[in-house]
């Protein structure tokens, strides 16, 4: 019986892991209007989302995601120094600036700042020529970075993004330098800022304001990474969110609608994710059949015990019953022979 009882159990048990999650369904993928799109879960690699995923597309300003990684990196002993303000960042023509003059004191790690809420081209350079002998060099690096990061469809040709015939990327490939990039502390405190007081070594600010609409959509967890816009490349995005320790990356490329899209891919991806109550519902629901099952069992012990008790207590009473009716008869059997 008691086996029985517990091969019950185990099977309730069972059914409830085995069956889905009632009121949970996998969501449908979004259209987005970018041309190109994909979306990976930072923390696994996973892709969540592909279209176009590795059609080379002029990235425009997503460039500079790959400048300030190198900035960080190969100027890792500047970070502290004045940038350097070259003429090729003040020849820069048609082009958005944080505008840096000669005889600015700003430090390598705040122009970085700056440049990657502002989309400013001439700090672009700026930093390119601190960190590296010339442009070319620090574009030879750029490349380099690219390759071994297994970026197959880019090609740089210039630190800031500016149409040229040698500069693209791929969505998917803009997504393994920024999955690179987001394990960089200070490259994520930088473009997870909507707003930047950049200081000054003398004490004076500059206010910029992020042209990541993204970051104050209201979007939960949102926190980088940059924009991209040129006429040749379109709208472009690389957006990245995190919640409940899960980040995921998008980026679309030559977009309609570049945070619409954003919003829509990284929703659907953190749709993807079981909510956390989904378990808490599971592991009441177990309980419950467990309390159940636990319920059930000592009512059917009590059930024994109440029976077994009941036929020791029946028994004795037979006994002198019996011997009631027996003794009279025993008495006149003996009498009669």
């Amino acid at each position: 019986m008691k086996i029985k009882h517990c091969m019950l159990a185990l099977t309730a048990v069972c059914t409830i892991l085995a069956a889905p999650l009632t009121g949970w369904a996998a969501p449908a993928a979004p259209d987005v209007t970018a041309e190109a799109a994909y979306m990976v879960n930072a923390n696994t690699g996973e892709a969540l989302y592909t279209k176009h995923a590795d059609e080379e597309i002029y990235p425009g300003s997503t460039t500079k995601i790959m400048t300030c990684v190198l900035g960080l990196e190969m100027g890792k002993d500047k970070l502290n120094q004045p940038i350097k303000i070259t003429n090729d960042s003040l020849n820069l023509t048609d082009a958005s600036v944080l505008g840096l003059y000669p005889g600015d004191q700003v430090t390598l790690r705040n122009a970085m700042t700056g440049m990657m809420l502002v989309s400013g081209c001439d700090a672009a350079v700026d930093v390119a020529e601190t960190v590296a002998p010339t442009q070319a060099d620090f574009v030879k690096a750029m490349n380099t970075k690219a390759a071994a990061l297994g970026m197959t469809h880019t090609h740089f040709a210039n630190p800031h993004g500016l149409p040229d015939p040698d500069h693209y990327s791929s969505a998917r490939d803009l997504a393994k330098i920024a999955v690179y990039a987001m394990n960089l502390p200070e490259f994520r405190s930088m473009v997870s800022r909507s707003t930047y007081e950049m200081p000054y070594i003398n004490g004076s600010t500059k206010h910029c304001v992020s042209t990541n609409k993204f970051l104050t959509s209201g979007f939960a967890g949102a926190n980088g990474i940059k924009t991209g816009t040129t006429n040749a490349g379109g709208a472009c995005l690389v957006a990245s969110a995190t919640q409940d320790g899960n980040t995921l990356i998008a980026v679309v490329l030559k977009s309609d609608d570049r945070f619409g899209d954003a919003r829509k891919l990284l929703k659907y991806g953190f749709d993807q994710f079981p909510k956390e109550n989904v378990y808490i519902t599971r592991d009441v629901l177990l309980q419950q059949e467990a309390d159940k099952q636990a319920v059930q069992t000592a009512q059917t012990a009590q059930t024994a015990q109440t029976a077994q008790a009941a036929n020791n207590q029946a028994a004795p009473a037979s006994a002198v019953i019996s011997s009631q009716h027996i003794t009279p008869t025993a008495a006149a059997t003996q009498k009669t022979a």
